[in-house]
This record gives structure tokens, sequence and C-alpha cells, in this order.
């Protein structure tokens, strides 16, 4: 049976939930979801997560940026790509967590039930946010399959994030053209990269650089 097809098969329409926890139908792992951000003093905005099947990727490196990545890596927007993973049939649930930005030390959390049969057949936990001080660089956890976490309640796992540049906003280092503050696309790479951390620094300080993880993301089953 395809993805697909057992989502529909367990009765589960496809949600989008912000500030709480996910609830499906059907026997279900009830999950926690703590994101750290681990920068000297940048932000990272309230994360975007989702549920898919295994395989594929939302933000394939140097691919061009889908318009729900871009709108996240710019300015912290979690609407499109809601609405654009909403609408795949590969994705059973879309979620994330509520507030503001995500101070640096800051751990934010969210709980998730996933029906046991989707978590037997393999499937994924994303997880996207802006780095908060930046042009269009993100945080991305892509591939991390809930069997890892474990069987057991209180078992768990900690991976770090992905830092990505989503080459669709020239990289000016500069504080005014951070989130939603600016849009400068004279010379922009065109495609989602490696992210190089707050390079050129243009106007910006030191203390907003971020190294090669800028967030943490620790996975524990509470049932």
């Amino acid at each position: 049976m395809s993805f697909r097809a057992m989502i529909w098969s367990l009765g589960i329409a496809t949600t989008a939930a912000f500030g709480g926890g996910a609830a499906v139908a059907g026997e279900a792992v009830l999950y926690r979801v703590d994101v750290k951000n681990v920068t000297a003093a940048n932000l990272l905005s309230p994360f975007l997560a989702a549920v898919a099947a295994p395989g594929g990727e939302i933000a394939p490196h140097r691919a061009v940026a889908r318009p729900g990545v871009a709108a996240l890596a710019e300015a912290g927007n979690r609407t499109v790509l809601t609405e654009e993973l909403g609408a795949s049939p590969l994705v059973s649930q879309v979620f994330g967590a509520a507030g503001g930005p995500i101070a640096a030390g800051e751990t934010r959390s969210v709980e998730v039930r996933v029906p046991s049969a989707l978590v037997g057949a393999g499937a994924k936990l994303v997880i996207l946010a802006m780095i908060g001080r930046s042009n269009d660089s993100f945080v991305i956890l892509d591939g991390l399959q809930l069997q890892r976490v474990g069987s057991r309640k209180g078992s768990a796992v900690t991976v770090d994030a992905r830092n990505y540049d989503a080459g669709s906003e020239e990289n000016t280092g500069n504080i005014e053209d951070f989130g939603s503050g600016g849009h400068p696309t004279t010379s922009i790479e065109g495609k989602i990269s490696a992210d190089r951390g707050l390079n050129p620094r243009g106007n910006a300080p030191d203390i907003f650089a971020w190294g090669p993880t800028a967030a943490v993301v620790t996975v524990t089953r509470l049932n």
C-alpha cells in the first residue's frame, strides 16, 4: 500500500496546526519535537514542521527554491509553504511552533501524534526555520525517519539541522535587508546551496554571525 493510500485508509486528512499538538485518528505514537537555537545571538523564526513519506526532499540542494521555501527563508513566512505541503499527497500533517522568534539558547517545543502504521511505513519528520538575522538563510531537517526515535517511551534522537541558503535573495549582510525589511536581488545565486554564514558581513555586527550549526532538534517518544 502506498503512503498516500495508507493516509486515507486511516481516515487522516492533511492537517495544519500551530501552537499545539497535531492530532490524527487511529492508534498513534506521541512525539515531542524540541528545536533549540544554538547561535550566539541570532534568532530563528517559529519553525514549520511536517510528517511526510520517506524519500524526496522539500528543499533539494542545488535546486531552485519553491516559493514557500523562499518566503520562509527570506522573511520567516510559513503561510505559502504550509499550503504547498498541505496540498501534497505525501504529507500527512503540517504543524509548527507558536509564539514569536526563537532566541539564542531557547528551545521551542511542540507535540505531534503520528499513526503507528505511518511510523512503520517510514514516515519522516521535516523541520524548517529562518535564521532571522540573515538575507535568506534557513535551517532544515529533512529525512529523520520516526522509526529511528525508538519504540519505547522516553527514547529520543538528537540531530543537527543543516544550514542552507535559499538562493532567492542577494547576501548583503546588511541589517536593513534582513527579514521583511528588504529583498535585494541584484546578484542572487538562484539555487539552494550550503549556507556560508554571515558572509559578507555588510553592516551587521559580528555577534549576529552563526556557525555551521544554528539549530539542534531532539525528538522524544512520549508513549
